[in-house]
Parts: C-alpha cells; sequence; structure tokens
C-alpha cells in the first residue's frame, strides 16, 4: 500500500461526496453502493487505477432556509482505492475502501460523467504515505505510555455514555496511532468534526483533539436506559 500511495497521483478524480464521513490513510471503510451516478462511477473505476476520492459535502442554505441541492466540496479529502468489491442481487455494490492519502480539493473539474470530479494537489500530504509501514506495538512497549493511557482513559468514558462494549484488550494489538485514526472514523461525530480530525496536521494532533472530542460528547451524551440493554 505504501508504494501504491507513492505512485498513485491522479490530478483529476471522481469524488464521492459523503457527509459525516472521513478516510484516513492507512485505514478501509466499508460502503454500500446503490445510487445510479455513483454505480456508474464504480464502474469506471474498475477499468482504470481503482481509486476516488471520499470528500465531505458542504451545504449552503437558499432564501428559504433549505439545503442547496448541489452542495460544495470540503477543502480536504482523501484519495481511497478499491481493495474489495461485490455485487448484491439487487444491484448495489458493496466495496472497501483503503485510504491511502489526504489531498486538497483545487477546483471541480467541469465533465460529462454523471458523478463529480475534481483537479486535486497531494503537495501539502507527502508525508501520509508514511502511515502505510506496519507497526504493531503492545501497549507495555508503546513509546508514550503515558498518551495511550489518556487516549484509553478518553475511550472508556465514552464508550460508557454510548452504552457501548469494547474488548479493550483487544486494542492492546493496534499502535496508538492506527487505534486513533480508526477510532476518529467510527466515532459519532459531527460533519465538521470529523473533518477537523481529518485535517489535523499530525498524529499527535489528531489525538488531542480526539480526546477533547470524547470529553465533550462524553458529557453531553444521555445515560443509555439500562431496561434497553437487558
Amino acid at each position: 500500500m505504501k508504494s501504491m500511495a507513492r505512485r498513485l497521483s491522479p490530478e483529476q478524480i471522481p469524488v464521492f461526496p459523503l457527509g459525516g464521513t472521513v478516510l484516513l490513510p492507512g485505514c478501509e471503510l466499508p460502503l454500500n453502493i446503490f445510487e445510479p451516478r455513483y454505480l456508474n462511477m464504480i464502474d469506471d473505476m474498475l477499468k482504470g487505477d481503482r481509486v476516488i476520492g471520499l470528500i465531505q459535502p458542504q451545504y449552503a442554505l437558499d432564501g428559504a432556509g433549505a439545503k442547496t441541492a448541489r452542495p460544495d466540496l470540503a477543502r480536504i479529502g482523501t484519495l481511497g482505492r478499491l481493495r474489495q468489491f461485490s455485487e448484491t442481487d439487487d444491484g448495489r455494490y458493496l466495496i472497501s475502501l483503503a485510504g491511502l492519502k489526504r489531498f486538497t480539493f483545487i477546483d471541480e473539474a467541469d465533465v460529462t460523467t454523471p458523478y463529480r470530479q475534481a483537479q486535486v494537489s497531494y503537495d501539502a500530504f507527502s508525508a501520509d504515505i508514511d502511515v502505510h509501514d506496519k507497526r504493531i506495538m503492545p501497549t507495555s512497549l508503546e513509546d508514550n505510555a503515558a498518551e495511550r493511557a489518556r487516549l484509553t482513559a478518553g475511550m472508556k468514558s465514552f464508550a460508557r455514555s454510548l452504552g457501548v462494549d469494547v474488548d479493550w484488550g483487544g486494542l492492546n494489538a493496534i499502535s496508538m496511532d492506527r487505534l486513533v485514526d480508526q477510532t476518529a472514523m467510527i466515532s459519532p461525530f459531527s460533519a465538521q468534526d470529523k473533518q477537523s480530525l481529518l485535517e489535523a496536521s499530525s498524529h499527535a494532533e489528531r489525538r488531542s483533539l480526539l480526546i477533547g472530542l470524547m470529553k465533550i460528547y462524553s458529557q453531553q451524551a444521555t445515560p443509555p436506559d439500562k431496561s434497553d440493554m437487558q
């Protein structure tokens, strides 16, 4: 994946605007594709390098206070490559995208395809390819045990507020940076907060932001009804 992230740098890419969802380099994201324009996008994707850009839409409001039909695109997105693909009996595509590296949205391309395409640049994210270096380290050997403990404490508090059971022992096999990225992707944060996590300039910055967000959301969450959990 590291060599692929280094090699693949298309200046124009098809983009999949998906609100509330981000893809971080080194992580994978399962997607259920059913809209005709995006089915078409996947068909075209399969004919080339199998890459698309996942990016969040940014809606503006019209004079009546309703969301505009064609949203702007976020400033930063992620180039993803198709890793798994299957087709359902009802014509949907179930895919898995692997995050290669982030990009900066430059401009929208003038195309005739039913899906949108964009001109992008990867210059600001050259270090993203290093994320693909596999580094699995037990908690006992973690470079910064104090930060790992702080992250775990934040995750436990957040999980309790959501009423979610987690295999904490199993998380010890995941490096701290990868754990931060995966948690950032799956946590039920707002689209704006997820975009902030995506745009973080370093894993240390993303970790600090993630811990802060988990604390805020934990305080805002309504404790689950124990009767509903039985």
